[in-house]
């Protein structure tokens, strides 16, 4: 069965980073060794309410609630919501249920359960105080916390090489431990827990037997440090230790070996074939490198091309900024031009009246100088017949002086005549002369 499970397991959904254990995905020394803290649990947990605070992927709950005279119920609870939703679809069912929630603020009544485990917890938290006092707050008056930390000192040199642990906040000496479990539990009793080397006699049935195991007396050289913390007297503090099926750690370490060979072969192809890959990644990055250098030089060239074509702008832009002050004194120019234009026909229009008014006084005064002339004509005749009379008068008679005052009036009057004159003006007609 806990082969099948392991199977099970090993098809975990969550990714195996260091900060918490994946069953399945890390050595099996490593899994035993957590797994034996349930197995130690399992002591007090019989018809128990118990509550996995920071139960990680699930498989401890799952765990005291299927092993002989189990859990009456367990729930597990986790910051992780990843962790808490791979425990659910991976160990939930009757019984056993998950959620999520901080140890330092759990979500339970006060008295809720008669059994709390804590198991490589409290090293991850900051408030770890809180946690103790969150898991006194939830357990009945009877009832018990298991809580287990590695041990500072071995923990520091096992992890020499490696550095400390990233996800570790606070870790703890055995002493360091011991006074900060009893300022909030009145009755304490520590374990040491250590993996050590046996030789073991099993039948082929599952039993129980002895266990020759002389008492650890340096609990400051222990591997890890398991405590059960309660209000009420703790009964139950004898040895313990647990055989996992058949305990052939060797088998399993070279089957783990074996393993890591496998992955170890997969990872060398896995490697070859990134190396194939980085080689053509590495000649195509040097063809890319060639076609920018020649992208470069073009880019460079069209620089210039580019510095010339402005240079040219440059002397356009000036030479349209000289044509457009020529164009815009070109138009102020014609601007000009079509005022005088307009000035000029305003004045040619005034002329030709003029001239109009002017054709129409000359041909009034034609008319009237026709006028004049046919009555000059007519004078001029009447004066030519007067003057053949008189001539012909003179002829006929010798010349006399005539005193007669009427004649020389008429003589007067004639060469007064404003017709007479104008005749004289103009060069015709005779000459009159007067007294």
């Amino acid at each position: 069965m806990a082969r099948a499970r392991l199977n099970l397991w090993s098809r975990g959904l969550l990714d195996f980073t260091g900060e918490r254990v994946i069953p399945g995905l890390v050595d099996p020394n490593l899994f035993n060794e957590h797994m034996a803290r349930y197995r130690f649990a399992a002591r007090f947990a019989a018809g128990a309410v118990v509550l996995d605070a920071g139960c990680g992927s699930g498989y401890g709950s799952a765990e005291l609630s299927s092993l002989t005279g189990h859990a009456a119920s367990v729930v597990g609870v986790d910051l992780s919501a990843e962790a808490v939703r791979h425990a659910t679809n991976t160990f939930g069912g009757p019984g056993v249920r998950f959620l999520q929630a901080r140890c330092e603020a759990l979500p339970f009544a006060d008295g809720a359960f008669d059994l709390v485990v804590a198991f490589e917890v409290i090293e991850h938290l900051e408030k770890w105080r809180e946690m103790l006092a969150e898991a006194r707050r939830v357990l009945r008056p009877a009832g018990m916390l298991l809580v287990s930390t590695p041990n500072k000192a071995y923990y520091a040199e096992t992890r020499a090489a490696a550095g400390p642990n990233p996800f570790h906040v606070h870790e703890f000496e055995c002493s360091e431990f011991r006074a900060a479990l009893t300022e909030v539990f009145p009755h304490v009793h520590l374990w040491s827990q250590n993996h050590s080397e046996t030789i073991a006699f099993v039948p082929k049935e599952p039993s129980r037997g002895a266990l020759d195991a002389p008492g650890d007396a340096d609990p400051g050289n222990a591997h890890f440090f398991l405590a059960a913390c309660s209000q009420s007297r703790i009964a139950d503090t004898g040895a313990f230790a647990w055989l996992p099926e058949a305990g052939n750690a060797l088998r399993e370490r070279e089957q783990h070996i074996a393993l890591l060979e496998t992955e170890l072969r997969q990872k060398t192809d896995w490697l070859k074939q990134s190396g194939d890959n980085l080689a053509a990644l590495q000649q195509a990055h040097e063809n890319l490198l060639a076609e920018l250098h020649r992208q470069n030089e073009w880019a460079e060239q069209l620089n210039g091309d580019l510095e010339k074509a402005g240079e040219r702008i440059g002397e356009l832009q000036e030479e349209a900024v000289v044509r457009l002050a020529w164009v815009r004194d070109l138009e102020s120019q014609l601007v000009r031009g079509r005022q005088e234009i307009e000035r000029l026909n305003a004045e040619n229009e005034s002329y030709y009246a003029s001239i109009l008014d002017s054709n129409r006084n000359v041909e009034s005064l034609k008319q009237e100088l026709e006028r004049e002339n046919a009555e000059l004509r007519r004078t001029k005749a009447e004066v030519n017949s007067l003057e053949t009379e008189i001539q012909r008068m003179e002829a006929e008679h010798e010349p006399i002086e005539v005193e007669n005052g009427w004649l020389r009036a008429e003589r007067r009057k004639i060469a007064q005549s404003k017709w007479l004159r104008l005749g004289r003006a103009l060069g015709f007609g005779p000459v009159v002369k007067s007294d």
